[in-house]
């Protein structure tokens, strides 16, 4: 297996945060945005640490690459001589870490971003004077979203159509690798995992506005 359930579960997951984010943002539905940040936000929180202590493709140590390795990729990618990598490749890392940076400034930030009217952010309580510079600085990253997912969409449409790489279907299935994964690693991986899971998820839901 090349992606374990977690992280194919987590990049599902995050896909749907992020468009739901962006999509109550860009309709002023505050409730729904904070709902949608906060996951992402507990998603994020989830993947630092699954990249740490995850399944070997997950782990930031395995796919996180130097500009030398980036670049010797892409040469060998616009040849078409490039191998398909067990896990992420260089530009594929290069990608996803820039997408979780982002994504995890844009959570940070959101969380002091109000409308000083009739939606207050969960940390502006805490500290009011950041609300402000806090707003701005979300409102900046915003106009970076859509360029960065676009961009990594085309790069996999070009994996695709250049190299015949469903990068696409095997963050569904999962793929296969040479070495299977044995049935007590899988347990526990999936203990681990929920553990993580909940770490996460705790750290969102203390954070979430009550409606009242």
């Amino acid at each position: 297996m090349v992606w374990d359930l977690p992280t194919r579960l987590f990049h599902w997951g995050f896909v749907i945060s992020i468009v739901g984010s962006y999509i109550s943002g860009e309709r002023g539905a505050l409730e729904a945005h904070e709902l949608f940040g906060l996951a992402a936000c507990g998603l994020l929180v989830f993947r630092l640490i699954w990249g740490m202590v995850g399944h070997e493709t997950a782990r930031f140590k395995n796919f996180l690459r130097g500009p030398k390795i980036i670049l010797t990729y892409l040469k060998a990618f616009l040849a078409r001589t490039a191998s398909l990598q067990p896990g992420h490749n260089p530009l594929g890392a290069l990608s996803v870490i820039t997408l979780l940076c982002l994504m995890g400034a844009m959570s940070v930030t959101g969380l002091w971003t109000g409308d000083d009217i009739l939606y207050e952010a969960p940390l502006t309580p805490f500290a009011p004077e950041l609300a402000a510079p806090m707003g701005a600085w979300h409102q900046r990253l915003h106009v970076l979203v859509i360029p960065l997912v676009a961009l990594h969409i085309l790069a996999l449409l070009a994996h695709r159509l250049w190299l015949n790489e469903k990068l696409v279907t095997r963050m569904v299935t999962g793929g296969t690798s040479e070495h299977g994964t044995q049935p007590s690693a899988k347990r526990t991986q999936a203990g681990l995992a929920l553990l993580v899971l909940c770490v996460g998820g705790g750290l969102s839901l203390s954070l979430l506005t009550p409606s009242y």
